[in-house]
């Protein structure tokens, strides 16, 4: 662990406002976490329950470098912490009696260096920061780009993932945009999946929505085959994220590949799903049905959204597969409002912290158990897009951990990759963001 020190007094040197008295200032080698009620651990495959998670237990949790070394027996932890330092190991010992500790919340929807620019480039909205993502209890992040692949380039959104990783988060990205032909970083999405470590699939490309290139049937089809074989060659998820509109279309041309071609429906990633109309949300029921995998964007404070929370509330009861639903932020992406006549009448902008919301909405304000609420950014998208050693609180694990205030479900710690990036008083930013 001491190289994360090293971070921490690295940014502290170059900041105005040092925080020492609140920063881990000591170089340490494992951290327990001690006392808290554990959520999201990986379920035990011989109960065979097909259960994405197993009951919350109060166990302590043991972070070695990057990973999750082991879950303890409150009553064991004392004698363990005795016999590493007999060792003369160092450890943290972090107390968080009776608060929550979950698996980081993924985010497979964040536009990382901005987006936006629909009402011209005054428009366009800021890249992300730090310790905005941080705050939101994000610890895994994909990167995307929106309507605009033009001045917004790939290259860029890799750099700026690359600076999130170094600082302590997990970066993955899709390559494109909303047109195709798409942008790419190597010439092809076949060589981007299978020689940038960071991309996953392409998206979010856009179907039945006014900014989309309207691609054709069979232009559709070779994107999502050169993307399932690029995805088996690589090892990696190799699926189309695609942003849906309200157009009367809708997943006209999604269905028509369905019935037309074996390709598949978990090869296609759709998003925007809750928040287009309930025309679009009654395809959205019927797509999880068939066995396919939607996200959901979720609900904006600045537009007083309840579409994915009613959504969620609605699908629940009705008992369809929610293990075959993600929430996402959309973060840093603008949200352009049109009238009938396609004229823009508002504008804003999703924050990180949106997805952290729907999981505080869920359960403080309708109840909803929290290893169910929690699904949607942790384990759901995990195994959906192979991202092996996340989503869950389990032994060899990445250490991404959030641990939530009891009563209200803030943030108290995060953890990422086993590095701590916030505790109740301090949090970490990135080189510039103290320059006011």
């Amino acid at each position: 662990m001491t190289q994360t020190h090293k971070t921490y007094h690295r940014q502290q040197r170059g900041s105005p406002r040092r925080q020492t008295s609140s920063s881990p200032n000591e170089t340490y080698q494992m951290i327990v976490l001690s006392g808290g009620k554990v959520y999201g651990i990986l379920p035990d495959p011989a109960n065979n329950n097909n259960s994405h998670t197993s009951e919350p237990r109060f166990v302590d949790v043991v972070v070695a470098g990057t990973k999750i070394l082991t879950l303890l027996e409150p009553s064991k932890t004392h004698s363990f912490i005795d016999g590493l330092r007999s060792n003369s190991i160092k450890v943290l010992r972090i107390n968080v009696e009776n608060q929550i500790i979950m698996p980081g919340l993924i985010d497979v929807h964040v536009h990382a260096i901005g987006g936006g620019g629909e009402q011209g480039p005054y428009s366009r909205t800021p890249e992300s920061r730090l310790s905005q993502l941080i705050s939101a209890g994000l610890t895994t992040i994909v990167g995307i780009l929106g309507t605009d692949g033009i001045t917004r380039s790939l290259l860029s959104l890799l750099q700026k993932l690359k600076s999130l990783e170094y600082d302590g988060l997990s970066t993955f990205m899709w390559t494109g945009s909303y047109r195709m032909p798409i942008v790419t970083v190597t010439g092809s999405l076949h060589s981007d999946l299978l020689l940038v470590d960071k991309v996953i699939g392409a998206g979010e490309i856009a179907l039945s929505d006014h900014r989309s290139s309207w691609p054709n049937f069979d232009e559709l089809v070779h994107l999502i085959s050169d993307a399932r074989v690029s995805g088996m060659l690589s090892g990696k998820a190799g699926v189309i994220h695609f942003h849906l509109g309200s157009s009367p279309s809708r997943l006209d041309l999604l269905w028509k590949i369905l019935n037309e071609t074996t390709i598949p429906i978990r090869q296609m990633y759709l998003t925007h799903m809750a928040s287009r109309g309930e025309l679009l949300i009654d395809e959205a029921k019927r797509w999880l049905k068939q066995g396919g995998v939607c996200d959901f964007t979720a609900d904006s404070d600045e537009q007083n959204e309840t579409a994915t929370i009613d959504t969620l509330n609605t699908f629940r009861n009705q008992k369809l597969p929610l293990s075959q639903i993600t929430v996402s932020s959309d973060a840093y992406g603008s949200l352009p409002e049109y009238d009938r006549e396609g004229r823009l009448i508002s504008y804003g902008m999703s924050l990180p912290v949106f997805t952290l919301k729907t999981i505080q909405n869920l359960v403080l304000k309708y109840q909803w158990p929290i290893e169910e609420a929690i699904q949607f950014s942790t384990a759901n998208p995990a195994k959906y897009l192979n991202f092996n050693k996340k989503g869950f609180i389990a032994i060899d694990y990445d250490a991404d951990i959030l641990i939530l205030n009891q009563t209200d479900l803030t943030p108290l710690y995060v953890l990422g990759k086993g590095q701590i990036l916030k505790t109740p008083t301090w949090i970490k930013r990135d080189m510039f963001e103290h320059i006011s």
